[in-house]
């Protein structure tokens, strides 16, 4: 059952069509719908076409290794509900997973089956990051706070980087999906490290290809996108040949958020409150959150031309389909 949203940026509602929306809310729960959906913002942008918006689904109780409920239990009925979700990533198979630091748990959602399970033992944070392999595994890091973990798509640990052999507590995590490498990120230390997909290592890279005071970062399967804070840019990192660093984007200010893949790269400025969207390095877009409904976003993935994004404070996962 798709639920119709109000504009998060109109004025106060009306009481009778506050009670309303809840009534519906209700109903969608009573009848055992598995997501709860919204339809799309009504955004002026071209470049993106708004698509649902998730703001939870039923889980499932218990999974096998393969990731698909028990037979015997399958997809109980209990609504999960998102309480602040502030990552985002999107696997080859179309999995979503959802870091959401309020409940805290992690979610992986199976569009397949339409829920959702809780990947159990994984600690989640305000600054958990997310990466997903081309295996449908994903990577989890949370900062200073606990080392960075790989897990499978049902929560089996798969990979721990240790702390002796690397810097490990990462706060920000990109991948390969080509080769399954990734890429881990201490801000404190300017510090980047390429991770293998097997092993517990990991291989410093030149400091000189980061920028001043490194915020965020993203990985298009061509080149490595590290937004920095004093710069209010983006720099391309070339890792495949000359491994040099350009700068891909200038005057962005306050930058929370960079998503790249498929030629596109998306940058959120919580200063202006506005996306950047970039096409084979051309700006083509700049719409602000008002316009997209978004209030504020804390990660964001692209897969399938489409731009996945995680909105905090409206505590849903909002998605866009990209178009030039």
């Amino acid at each position: 059952m798709k639920l119709l949203d109000q504009d998060a940026g109109s004025a106060p509602i009306a009481s009778s069509r506050l009670h309303s929306a809840r009534r519906r809310l209700l109903l969608a729960a009573l009848a055992g719908s598995s997501l709860l959906a919204i339809s799309g913002a009504k955004a002026q942008s071209k470049v993106l076409v708004p698509g649902q918006s998730y703001m939870g689904a039923r889980l499932m109780q218990r999974i096998n290794e393969a990731g698909f409920p028990d037979p015997q239990q399958g997809i109980s009925g209990q609504m999960m509900m998102f309480v602040f979700p502030v990552a985002v990533a999107v696997s080859t198979m179309r999995d979503i997973y959802i870091a959401d630091s309020g409940v805290p748990a992690l979610f992986r959602y199976d569009a397949s089956l339409d829920a959702m399970s809780v990947l159990r033992g994984v600690r989640v944070t305000q600054q958990t990051k997310l990466a997903v392999l081309n295996d449908g595994s994903v990577v989890v890091t949370n900062g200073g706070s606990v080392p960075a973990i790989r897990v499978s798509r049902t929560g089996r640990p798969m990979q721990i980087v240790d702390g002796r052999l690397g810097s490990a507590n990462y706060d920000e995590v990109a991948v390969d999906v080509t080769s399954g490498k990734y890429y881990g990120l201490d801000r404190v230390q300017k510090r980047l490290e390429e991770i293998m997909p097997q092993g517990s290592g990991a291989t410093i890279l030149p400091e000189r290809l980061l920028p001043d005071q490194p915020v965020a970062m993203a990985m298009d399967g061509q080149k490595l996108y590290v937004a920095g804070r004093s710069c209010q840019c983006v720099v391309a990192i070339d890792l495949f040949g000359s491994r040099d660093a350009t700068i891909m984007v200038e005057d962005a200010g306050l930058i929370s958020a960079v998503a790249a893949g498929g030629d596109w790269l998306v940058v959120a400025d919580s200063r202006d409150k506005i996306l950047r969207i970039y096409r084979q390095g051309a700006l083509v877009g700049e719409p602000d959150y008002q316009s997209l409904r978004l209030l504020d976003p804390r990660g964001m993935a692209i897969a399938n031309q489409t731009l996945y994004i995680a909105d905090a404070l409206s505590r849903r996962i909002m998605t866009f389909r990209m178009r030039s």
